[in-house]
Parts: structure tokens; sequence; C-alpha cells
């Protein structure tokens, strides 16, 4: 026989025949504590799993998963079991938990596992005594079937549901399996527009018309009134004479009673509005009065349900809208907003680009920019913030403290001790552009190059005759490098 190669996880216990699921935990030290807290039990491969009748033994080779293997025998058959892994024995999880759930609240059921199915397991069927039968489907292959009298539907997590079906009741139920630290556990769902909502079966209860969860519970009560919750009651009218009553035989009447419907329909469909779908709503309403067809009653159930997703947010999650920032008006609406707007987008600007540039902002591009910022200030008014307005004060008196820019740079002084670098001249041959040349034609003799001036030779001789530690006198006016008043 050749070898199983691979990992199987679940198993029953006691006999092949057995209904009682087992299952193996993957690290090695939890499958020896499971394996010691069942010391006297048998595994098997059992049949209501869909495998053969051999027995299982557990195996943790080091490096790998813990898993139950088969033992070898002369007359072991090949195993087809088609799911070995931690969701094989789920249906037989669902029997045993949701039996015992039954038990729990008084009610005697049988449950069985058809085996006329295309595999096993596939399907629960439970009939709880004078509630009508609970049918669970697990298999995803399989193609929803619509439900019987007195038949509630269950599905799978995967299994695809029927969207009349949603929108006709509402919701759907769905049943699915988590594993835990004693093997799985069988929680319940509700499947509203958008989104899914689990329940353990604590939080459940079967009622004499099904299943039933905390979500149901709700949209069973939103549903119960006669108008949805979001609709505007019927204003009082006025009363009229009989003679402007229409009788609904009337053929006028027809026409606008299916004018009315069409109307519903386009807003159902189409991309209407909330207030136009409301007021569609309430003019069907208000012609079905005396009765309506069952497409009828159908579109004013699909227009209810639309209603109350919109306004009341059943089953529905509404997109978070971004928190506008004060102050700041949107750039997406600068289209037709007021001059103080404007103004109180733009101090934002300014103090966004005043921070931005701190510490590298000049003393005269300073004061201009918070010159603009107060003229623009003053024209916002109330549309800035508490926080702005303080702000604007601080970059003021951080202006007013700062020092005056200086008017004009001073020219070099021509002194051979002056600092400043000197000026270059065109190298010889060098020929210059009209503009250029006619500047160094009028340019002073002693803003030239120290170098190729004469001065610059006497003062460099001069200046050697000067006696040492003789401080440098000071210059009210010239040069930065204050040296106007050294020999020359």
């Amino acid at each position: 026989m050749p070898r199983d190669q691979r990992l199987v996880q679940t198993a029953v216990m006691g006999s092949a025949e057995s209904e009682i699921p087992a299952l193996l935990p993957m690290q090695a030290d939890h499958a020896r504590a499971f394996r010691q807290a069942h010391a006297g039990q048998t595994f098997w491969c059992g049949q209501w799993l869909g495998g053969c009748p051999g027995r299982l033994t557990i195996r943790t080779p080091a490096g790998r998963v813990a898993h139950f293997v088969h033992l070898p025998g002369p007359e072991h058959a090949v195993c087809r079991r088609a799911s070995v892994g931690i969701s094989g024995a789920d249906h037989l999880y669902i029997k045993q938990q949701l039996l015992a759930w039954l038990a729990g609240q008084g009610i005697a059921a049988t449950a069985r596992l058809p085996e006329d199915t295309e595999r096993l397991g596939g399907e629960v069927l439970f009939e709880p005594g004078g509630h009508g039968c609970l049918r669970v489907l697990l298999d995803q292959d399989a193609v929803s079937p619509a439900p019987a009298d007195g038949t509630q539907l269950v599905l799978g997590p995967h299994v695809a549901h029927d969207p009349h079906r949603l929108t006709v009741d509402g919701y759907v139920l769905r049943i699915r399996c988590d594993t835990d630290s004693t093997g799985r556990r069988v929680v319940i769902g509700t499947q509203l527009h958008g989104h899914t909502q689990w329940f353990s079966l604590d939080e459940c209860h079967l009622k004499p018309w099904g299943l039933s969860t905390p979500a149901v519970e709700e949209v069973r009560r939103l549903r119960s009134s006669s108008r949805p919750l979001a609709a505007f009651p019927h204003r009082a009218t006025p009363a009229r004479s009989d003679a402007a009553v229409r009788p609904v035989a009337a053929p006028q009447a027809a026409d606008d009673r299916r004018e009315v419907f069409v109307a519903l329909r386009k807003a159902v469909e189409g991309e209407h509005t909330t207030s136009a779908l409301r007021h569609c709503l309430t003019q069907a309403e208000a012609a079905a009065r005396s009765g309506a067809s069952a497409e009828e009653n159908d579109l004013l159930r699909r227009a209810a349900d639309l209603l109350l997703a919109r306004e009341r947010g059943v089953g529905v999650s509404a997109p978070s809208s971004p928190t506008p920032r004060r102050g700041r008006v949107s750039r997406a609406g600068r289209t037709g907003q007021s001059r103080a707007g404007q103004a109180a987008e733009a101090v934002a600007d300014l103090l966004d680009t005043l921070e931005r540039r701190r510490g590298h902002l000049r003393p005269g591009e300073q004061q201009r920019l918070v010159a603009q910022l107060k003229d623009k200030a003053e024209e916002a008014g109330p549309w800035l913030t508490r926080q702005q307005r303080s702000r604007i004060d601080a970059w003021d008196k951080r202006t007013q403290q700062a020092p005056a820019a200086p008017k004009t740079k001073p020219a070099r002084c021509g002194s051979p001790f002056c600092r400043r670098p000197p000026r270059r001249l065109p190298r010889a041959g060098q020929q210059l552009s009209g503009a250029r040349a006619a500047a160094h034609a009028a340019r002073p003799p002693q803003l030239l190059s120290p170098l190729m001036s004469t001065p610059w030779r006497t003062s460099r001789a001069t200046s050697s005759s000067t006696p040492p530690g003789s401080a440098r006198p000071s210059a009210g006016t010239g040069c930065a490098c204050r040296s106007k008043d050294w020999p020359n």
C-alpha cells in the first residue's frame, strides 16, 4: 500500500462509526498534551469524515507540524478522504454543538447528515420539534436552493447567497467554525448589506419563525412598521370637495398611478438623491393604499430598504468625511467664495510661508511678508481663528524687534586695507560685450583691483612703517572695513 503523505488534522474518537470529532493541535507540545488528555481514546479515519475506516495514531516529528497518520495493516485500503485539514470535521462540530444549543433551550431536535449529496458533510439537517426545519449548507460549490416552506437556510462562510433573498428578508444567515483551545467553536453570522456580523451561540435563540441573532432582531424591528423610519410623515392636507376627488379606477388615475411607479423604479435603479427617492416612495405608497400587485409590492419593499439603508445606515457603513481645517478655505471651493474667505486663505498661506522659512528670511523680506499678512488679516476679519490671530501678533512683534535692513550696500573704498574682495579685471585680449565694456570704462579707478593701482604700492610701503600695536581708527562713513582713515 502506498504511504499517505498528507497531514491529517481531524479524526473521530472511539470507532470508525463514531460522530465525536477530534482536532489535533499543530504544535508539538500541544499535541503531546492532547495525547495525554486522551490517553484512553482511539482515533479513526471515520466514515462520517468521508475517509477509510482505518485507525490513526499521533505523530509529532521534529521540525514539522503534528498530525495523524494511518496505522499500517495488510487489509488497509487506500484512503480517499477529500478534506483532511482543520475544517474537515466542521459538519460534526456543527451537529454536536447545535444539538446541545437546542437542548439548552428545552427544544428536542434530531439531526442527520445526508449521504446522497456530492460531498459527505456538505449539508446538515436539523428538525427541532415545532420549529420547522433548519438546513445548514457548507459545500461552497453547491448552488443555494430556494428555501421550502418551513425551512430556514443557513449558509457556510464561502457559499454564494441569493441576492433576491437578501433584498426580500433584509439578511442572510451564515455559520462557521473557529479554532480554540478545545477544538472548533461554532458561531452564527448575519449578512447585511455590505458586511457580516458574527455572534456566539449563547447570543442566538430559536424563535417560532426561525433562527434569530441580535442583528436579525434589529432588522425585523425596523421592518415591522408600516413605513420606513426615515420617511417623513404625511402632512395634513386641506379638505377637498368631492368633485375634485377622482376614483382610482378612472383612466386618468390609472395613468397617474403608472407614472408614479415608473418614477419610483427610476429612483431605485438610478443614482437619484435621497430626497427624490423619499418623494417618489411617498407618492407610490399613497397610490397603493387601495391595493397593489406583487410587482408593485416588491418595488415598494426595495425602495423602502434602499431608503432605510441611506437614512438609518442599516447594513451600510457610511463613508467618513474628512474634517475641514478651521480658518482655511478649501481650494476646491474657491468658486464663488467671498472676499473675506479668500483673504483668510491668503493669511493661512502667508503664515505657512513664514513658518517654513523661519531663520532664512532677510529683514527686508520678512517685513514685506508681515505687512502683507497684516493687510490680509484686516480683510479676513471674523474668518480668522484665535490661533491665527495670535500667530500674526507674534510675527508682528518679532519683525519690529528685528534690525532694520541697510538701505544701500557700501562701496569699496579703494584702501589697501579693505577686506572686501577686489573686482576682477578682464584678462588680456578678452572681448567684453557692449554693456559690460561701457560699465567697465565708467567705473572709478578706486573700485578697480588694488593690485593694478599705484596707491596700493605706496600705501603698502607706508603701512610697513606703522608702529606695531597702533589701533585702527574708526570711520563713521565709507567702506564697511572702516579703514578709510589709514595712511595711504
